[in-house]
C-alpha cells in the first residue's frame, strides 16, 4: 500500500488553485449543484481513485461511486462519480482526472509487461525502479503496484545493492568476495544484489556469494548462457535482468531464465485517456 498523507493530498489540490479559482468565482458558480463522471475512453487499469476520492471529499464533494486502483476496465466503463456544489467541481476536475490519468497510464503499461513476462513464466516478477520522474515517486509506485509489479527499490534506504560505481572504491570485482562478507557480517538479515555486465563479472559474483546478481544490458541470448552457468554452481542464486526491459524483449528474457525482470519502462506511459462529464441542473457539459 502507498500511503498519501493529508499533506500530500491538499498539496495536490493546492497546487492548481494557489489562490482560488477565479473563473469559478466570476462565474458565481458557488452555490449552484452538478454531478462529475469519470469514464474510460480506452481499456486501462485504473490507479488512484482512492486520492482522488480523498480530494473530493475535501472539497466537499459526496462521492457516489468509485472502482479501486487495480481494476480493469472497458472502454465507456465508469471509473468515478461525484456530486456537489458546482464551484467544487471545477476545483477538482482538472487535478483529479489528470492523477488518475497518469497513474492508469503507468498500471496499464504495467499490466502489458506482466502479462508479457508471465505468460512464458509464471513465477517471474515484474519490478519497477527508483528512476521515475522526479517528485511522482507515490504516484509512480501506487501505478507499479496497481499493474502487478513491484518496486525494485523504494529507495536507497531499503536494500543492498552494490554496482560496479560502488566496487571502483572497494577493489573491484577481484575483491567482491571480501566486500560481501563484511557487509553481510554488519547486516545478516538483508541479501546482497551486485550488478554486472559481463559473462565473466556474473561468474564472479556467483562465486563471492552474492544473493542476487543483475545483469544489466545484455542480449537475452548470453543472458540465458549466464544464467545456465550461475545455476550450475549455485542454483538457487536469483537472477535478474536489467536495462533496456521493455515490451519488445520482456518474454525473451523471462524464457531465458530471469527470477526479476527490473526497468523503468512503465514510468513513461502515455496517460491514459479519460472521459469526464460535468452536469448542472439542466445542461451538460463535455470535458
Amino acid at each position: 500500500m502507498i500511503y498519501f498523507t493529508e499533506n500530500d493530498i491538499d498539496r495536490l489540490i493546492e497546487d492548481d488553485v494557489p489562490a482560488g479559482d477565479m473563473t469559478t468565482s466570476l462565474l458565481k458558480l458557488r452555490g449552484k449543484h452538478g454531478r462529475i463522471c469519470l469514464s474510460a475512453r480506452q481499456e486501462m487499469t485504473v490507479c488512484c481513485t482512492e486520492e482522488v476520492s480523498r480530494m473530493y471529499h475535501k472539497a466537499g464533494l459526496y462521492v457516489r461511486y468509485a472502482v479501486a486502483s487495480g481494476i480493469r476496465l472497458a472502454e465507456g466503463e465508469r471509473i468515478l462519480e461525484a456530486e456537489g456544489d458546482a464551484g467544487a467541481l471545477h476545483l477538482i476536475w482538472r487535478t483529479g482526472s489528470a492523477m488518475i490519468e497518469f497513474a492508469s497510464g503507468i498500471a496499464s503499461r504495467t499490466s502489458r509487461l506482466v502479462t508479457l513476462a508471465k505468460t512464458v513464466n509464471p513465477s517471474i516478477s515484474v519490478a519497477g525502479t527508483r528512476k521515475h520522474p522526479p517528485y511522482l515517486k507515490k504516484v509512480a509506485l501506487k501505478g507499479l503496484l496497481a499493474g502487478g509489479g513491484v518496486p525494485h527499490r523504494t529507495g536507497l534506504s531499503d536494500t543492498v545493492l552494490i554496482f560496479r560505481e560502488h566496487m571502483l572504491f572497494t577493489g573491484g570485482y577481484e575483491n567482491l568476495k571480501e566486500t560481501i562478507a563484511d557487509v553481510k557480517k554488519q547486516q545478516k538479515e538483508r541479501k546482497v544484489v551486485v550488478e554486472a555486465h559481463t559473462r565473466e563479472q556474473v561468474m564472479q559474483c556467483v562465486r563471492a556469494g552474492a544473493d542476487a546478481i543483475q545483469i544489466d544490458k545484455m542480449p537475452p541470448d548470453l543472458f540465458l548462457a549466464c544464467v545456465l552457468a550461475s545455476r550450475d554452481l549455485v542454483p538457487d542464486v536469483c537472477i535478474i535482468a536489467a536495462g533496456g526491459v521493455n515490451a519488445d524483449n520482456a518474454a525473451a528474457y523471462a524464457k531465458a531464465g530471469a527470477d526479476v525482470l527490473v526497468t523503468s519502462w512503465m514510468y513513461y506511459a502515455q496517460p491514459a485517456d479519460i472521459h469526464v462529464e460535468i452536469t448542472p441542473d439542466s445542461n451538460t457539459y463535455l470535458a
